[in-house]
């Protein structure tokens, strides 16, 4: 097991157990997927990182903003236990149960880049690796 993943200029340090899967994936251009390997869900991240021109500055009520646009583009309906924090990255996270399926999603941002990160696991299953995604997305790093 690594014990950091680069993906774009995020790092992403798993918490224990949890492997890189993404060639398991089944798509033609699949995100960075961790799980683990008797576990009952998927983390999977996406960066858009800046590398030119005028620094956009995003804040978080962009973050909000995307955070409002994934959910309705996925009809995930309404959210729960939404988490806004400014320090030491902007985050803006939400909590989705759509049919039988359960879903954080979280935007992160250091004000130059963004990375998207979705838990995705069967409705009712997610208190049992949780923990784990959110002291993921706690540590999360971004380097140039």
């Amino acid at each position: 097991m690594k014990d950091e993943y680069k993906v774009g200029n995020l790092r992403v340090k798993p918490a224990p157990g949890w492997l890189d899967v993404t060639n398991l994936v089944d798509a033609e251009a699949p995100p960075f997927t961790l799980a683990k390997s008797d576990g009952v869900g998927v983390l999977q991240v996406s960066v858009a990182s800046h590398y030119a021109g005028k620094v956009p500055g995003v804040a978080v009520g962009d973050l909000r903003n995307l955070l409002a646009d994934f959910a309705l583009s996925r009809e995930l309906g309404g959210g729960a236990d939404l988490v806004i924090r400014e320090h030491p990255l902007l985050m803006c996270a939400q909590s989705y149960h759509a049919g039988t399926q359960f879903t954080r999603v979280w935007y992160c941002s250091n004000g130059r880049d963004v990375a998207l990160l979705t838990y995705v696991c069967e409705r009712g299953v997610q208190h049992a690796e949780l923990p784990d995604c959110e002291g993921m997305v706690a540590n999360l790093e971004f380097k140039p």
